[in-house]
């Protein structure tokens, strides 16, 4: 399974390649991961997701400073 700083370099190819499609993008293969028999791949893109969603949310944590 990815680690986190992986799942985070991944959602932000994703998001540099197709901007905010990047998460639907994402559900896409994880969809297909499922319909292939493959729950671990599954999770994984799912994981991307919503890394991906989180990166493109204009919302930002009560304790997040922004530089």
């Amino acid at each position: 399974m990815l680690i986190s700083a992986d799942v985070y370099r991944t959602a932000t190819l994703m998001i540099q390649e197709y901007g905010e499609f990047a998460p639907a993008g994402a559900f896409i293969k994880a969809d297909q991961l499922r319909d292939a028999g493959d729950p671990a791949g599954r999770e994984v893109w799912l994981r991307i997701a919503r890394a991906a969603e989180e990166l493109l949310s204009e919302e930002r944590p009560e304790n997040c400073v922004v530089h």
